[in-house]
C-alpha cells in the first residue's frame, strides 16, 4: 500500500506541475469570466442610468408620482421642466439622457415627443412607460395602480411543480445542471488525457519496467485511476471556488439581471455525482486500455476525440428528448456511460430525475466499469512489456479466455 501511495504521489505532482495542467486548470474560469465580462458589456450597452426630462402640456402630471414608490427595483428619475429652453440646456450638458413632451391632448393623443443627442437606454423606454401608467392612475389606489403598472407577472412551473421560470425568463439557477454536467464533462476528458498520454510517456522511456517490479498491475492500474481522481478533483474545486466568486461579483457588482438570486440545487448536484462517478471511472479505464492495446502515442492520443463526441450525442437527440423528458430515448441516455452526464443534466433543468433511474444507472455504469478494470489489468499484463507494438485482438481474447478457464478449474 505504501509503495501505490508513493507511486500515486510522484504521478499526482508531476501532472499538476505540468504548464499544460495549468493552462486546462485555468481555461475553464477564463472562459466563464470572458461570458460574464461580455454579459456585462451588453447590459450596459442596454443601460443608461441618467434621468430623463419631461414637459406637460396636459397639467395630469401636477404632482409627478416617482417610480421609486412602485418596487424596489432600480429605476430612473424623472425630472419635470416647465420650460423647453431649460430641458434643452440639460441635455446639452448631459444632465439627463433624453427629454419627452406631453400633448395637450394627452391621453387621447398619444404621440408624445422624444428628444435626444444619443439613443436612450433600453431601461429608459421601460421606465418611461411604467411612469406613464403610474402617473394616469394617480387618482387610484396605490396597490391598484402599482399593480396595473407592474403588469403581469407569468410564472411557468414544470407539471411536476419543482421548476419554475419567472416572468417567462429562465435565470442563471435554471440552467446550473447542464453547465454542471458540461463542466464534468470537460474535466473528465482533460483529466483523462493527463493520465493517458503520463501512461504513454512512461511506456516508451521504459520507465514503466522499473515500476513494475515494485507494483503489481492491480497496484500500478489502482495508483493510476487515483491520480486520476485526485487531479479532476482539483479542478472541481478550483472552479467551483472561481465560479462561487464570478456569481458573488455579477451579482453584487455588475448587478446582471441573470445572475440575482442564484442558488444551487444540492439535490441535483448529487444526483449528476452519482451518474458521473462511474462514468469517470469507465472512460479513465478505456483510454488507458486503448493505450496500451494501440501502443503508439499518436494513435492512442486521437482516441480523446471519439470520447468527446459520444459524450455530446444527447445533444443530437435534445429536440425529442425534451418533448418527452421522461420517455424511453431520455432514460437509455440516463443510464448509458458517458451520454449519462448531460443526459441527466438536461433533463434536470425540467425535472426531479427520479431516485430508480439515478441508482438504476449507477448500477449498469458500474457493471461497465468493472468490466473495463478487468479488461485494462489483462492489457496490461500482456502490453506492459511492449513498446511502440500494437495487442492483437486474438491475443487479448485468448488471454480473456485462458483466465475464465483458469478461474473455473
Amino acid at each position: 500500500m505504501r509503495k501505490m501511495w508513493l507511486a500515486f504521489c510522484h504521478e499526482y505532482s508531476k501532472n499538476v506541475n505540468q504548464k499544460s495542467f495549468i493552462i486546462a486548470l485555468f481555461s475553464l474560469p477564463i472562459f466563464i469570466g470572458l461570458m460574464v465580462g461580455l454579459g456585462y458589456f451588453i447590459s450596459a450597452q442596454e443601460r443608461n442610468s441618467r434621468p430623463v426630462g419631461f414637459l406637460d402640456n396636459s397639467d395630469i402630471f401636477e404632482n409627478p408620482i416617482s417610480l421609486s414608490s412602485m418596487d424596489d427595483r432600480s429605476r430612473i428619475d424623472f425630472i419635470q421642466y416647465f420650460e423647453v429652453e431649460r430641458a434643452v440646456t440639460a441635455l446639452s450638458n448631459r444632465e439627463i439622457q433624453a427629454y419627452f413632451i406631453i400633448p395637450k391632448d394627452y391621453p387621447e393623443n398619444k404621440n408624445i415627443d422624444l428628444y435626444f443627442n444619443q439613443e436612450p437606454g433600453e431601461n429608459a423606454f421601460r421606465d418611461a412607460y411604467d411612469f406613464l401608467q403610474l402617473n394616469l392612475l394617480s387618482d387610484s389606489d396605490s396597490e391598484i395602480r402599482n399593480r396595473v403598472a407592474l403588469g403581469s407577472n407569468i410564472i411557468l412551473r414544470t407539471p411536476d411543480g419543482t421548476r419554475s421560470f419567472p416572468n417567462n425568463q429562465p435565470s442563471i439557477n435554471n440552467f446550473l445542471p447542464l453547465i454542471i454536467s458540461f463542466g464534468f464533462v470537460l474535466l473528465l476528458m482533460i483529466s483523462s488525457g493527463f493520465l493517458m498520454s503520463s501512461f504513454l510517456e512512461e511506456k516508451s522511456n521504459r520507465t514503466i519496467e522499473l515500476i513494475v517490479t515494485s507494483l503489481s498491475p492491480a497496484q500500478f492500474v489502482g495508483s493510476k485511476l487515483a491520480t486520476v481522481f485526485a487531479i479532476g478533483f482539483t479542478m472541481v474545486v478550483t472552479w467551483i471556488l472561481v465560479g462561487l466568486l464570478v456569481l458573488f461579483v455579477g451579482n453584487n457588482f455588475l448587478h446582471l439581471d441573470w445572475m440575482h438570486g442564484a442558488s444551487i440545487n444540492w439535490l441535483d448536484v448529487l444526483m449528476i455525482l452519482i451518474v458521473t462517478l462511474p462514468s469517470y471511472v469507465f472512460i479513465c479505464a478505456v483510454m488507458l486500455a486503448i493505450g496500451l492495446i494501440l501502443g503508439n502515442n499518436q494513435e492512442a492520443e486521437s482516441i480523446g476525440p471519439i470520447f468527446f463526441v459520444l459524450a455530446f450525442i444527447p445533444l443530437w437527440f435534445i429536440i425529442p428528448i425534451s418533448r418527452d423528458i421522461n420517455g424511453p430515448l431520455a432514460v437509455i441516455l440516463s443510464v448509458i456511460p458517458i451520454t449519462s452526464l448531460l443526459t441527466v443534466g438536461f433533463r434536470s433543468m425540467f425535472i426531479q430525475i427520479p431516485y430508480w433511474q439515478v441508482l438504476v444507472s449507477f448500477a449498469i455504469q458500474s457493471i461497465f466499469v468493472f468490466a473495463a478494470i478487468w479488461l485494462l489489468i489483462r492489457a496490461f499484463r500482456i502490453g506492459i512489456l511492449r513498446t511502440g507494438k500494437r495487442i492483437r485482438w486474438n491475443e487479448l481474447r485468448m488471454k480473456v479466455e485462458r483466465t475464465g478457464r483458469e478461474a473455473s478449474g
